[in-house]
């Protein structure tokens, strides 16, 4: 936790330097993220994520970011071998980043990006039942920015948000960001 905090600290203290040379971006994009299946008996499904992005760049080969998001389609199926039905979703996640940019000469910047994630996922069940379980890793990925105009761009990755006790939450997301 104290980890976590210090983190978080040094995203807000890069913001503000960041925000001091102009450098600030807000961002939305749409996740289409792959889960291991615990419940269902399937192997993996797919879940639909928001996620909301605030960052600053320092320069141009480091960024630092703070996410949230949360499940738009969740997943509803017969729990392991029941008849009992139950429906599946991350309440949220959040998390702490620092990216580094390959900037060059074309509007296409690649990044890497890593950090640390929480995030809290719940299952209905019908008949009123409800299991929630809170969790956290590292989490790391890599994608390419795209110029679109001085002030907008388009955003592309492949992010590993968790890969811990046979657990995994992944997957691609677009996102349209702005900076001011």
């Amino acid at each position: 936790m104290q980890r976590c905090v210090a983190a978080l600290a040094a995203v807000a203290m890069g913001m503000g330097v960041s925000v001091a040379h102009g450098e600030a971006y807000v961002s939305l994009g749409y996740g289409y993220h792959e889960q291991d299946d615990r419940f269902f008996g399937d192997d993996r499904f797919e879940t639909g994520d928001l996620i909301a992005k605030l960052g600053g760049r320092i320069n141009r080969w480091f960024a630092v970011e703070m996410r949230g998001g949360s499940t738009l389609n969740s997943n509803e199926d017969r729990l392991n071998g029941t008849s009992v039905k139950g429906e599946y979703r991350q309440k949220y996640f959040y998390g702490a980043y620092v990216k580094l940019s390959g900037p060059n000469a074309t509007m296409a910047t690649p990044y890497l990006i890593g950090g640390y994630t929480e995030g809290k996922e719940e299952m209905d069940v019908d008949g009123g039942g409800k299991i929630s379980d809170k969790w956290y890793d590292s989490s790391y990925g890599l994608g390419i920015d795209f110029g679109v105009s001085e002030r907008f761009d388009v955003n592309v990755e492949y992010m590993f948000y968790r890969d811990k006790d046979n657990v995994t939450l992944k997957g691609p997301a677009l996102s349209a960001s702005w900076t001011f």
